[in-house]
């Protein structure tokens, strides 16, 4: 009696145990289910993401001139687009060339990046031009700048982390205006040095584009609030300007 009670047990310890696993089992796929789907989620969220602002980066052959106040000039030209599967980012490429009042001496190159990705578009600059102040940007004091966060609408505003000079700075971004084919930021960091002790950036997008226009509060205009500076889109060419792109 008491032989069969203890096989009794072991049957019913046994069936629980398989029982225990088999749920087990089922967790871990449903787990894995969900992990699926929000992936799938997020990728195509990025997608959509990608496709709404696609139109705001020009992928022709055009050599694009921009002038601006204290001889400032450029031109750029589309030089390619890739995609990371993995991440869902895609990356559109631009090669550039300065044709300001400095002279041509030596070289005056850079290459800007606009990465769409996580609801985001962010600007990253190699600038080798040998009269730059920085070889992160170009005419911004913002390396690695987001151009762009969620929708593009007025009143959205992000903000990042700057670091100039070794110091760090929260800057925000808010898009000030918007309309059918266009968009406007503002950026402010507070810093010393500017006029109102706050460094300002004003940028303009448009479809088919890209930047048409960009100002900020020169170094020193808490001073002189005099000083400006800014540039904007002249025109397309079929032919470099500089030869140098």
């Amino acid at each position: 009696m008491k032989k069969l009670l203890y096989i009794s047990v072991c049957a019913v310890m046994l069936f629980s145990m398989a029982g225990c696993k088999s749920n087990g089992n089922s967790n871990n796929a449903d787990n894995n289910t969900n992990n699926e789907i929000q992936q799938d989620t997020e990728q195509n969220n990025d997608a959509a993401y990608a496709e709404t602002v696609a139109e705001y980066f020009p992928t022709d052959s055009k050599y694009r001139l921009y002038n601006g106040y204290a001889e400032a000039g450029f031109e750029i030209k589309y030089s390619g687009k890739s995609e990371n599967k993995e991440t869902g980012s895609v990356t559109y490429s631009y090669d550039g060339a300065m044709c300001d009042g400095m002279g041509s001496e030596g070289e005056r190159v850079f290459k800007a990046v606009y990465i769409v990705e996580d609801n985001s578009v962010i600007e990253s600059v190699e600038n080798s031009d040998t009269n730059a102040s920085s070889s992160r940007n170009v005419y911004s004091i913002i390396p690695d700048f987001i151009v762009l966060k969620g929708d593009i609408q007025v009143d959205n505003s992000w903000e990042q982390r700057v670091d100039i000079d070794g110091k760090g700075y929260i800057g925000t971004t808010t898009i000030i205006n918007v309309t059918d084919d266009s968009f406007t930021t503002r950026t402010e960091i507070p810093m010393a040095g500017y006029k109102n002790n706050t460094y300002t950036e004003e940028r303009t997008y448009k479809k088919g584009v890209g930047i048409t226009a960009f100002n900020n509060t020169p170094y020193g205009s808490d001073e002189d609030d005099t000083l400006i500076f800014g540039y904007g889109f002249s025109t397309e060419n079929d032919r470099s300007v500089t030869g140098e792109i």
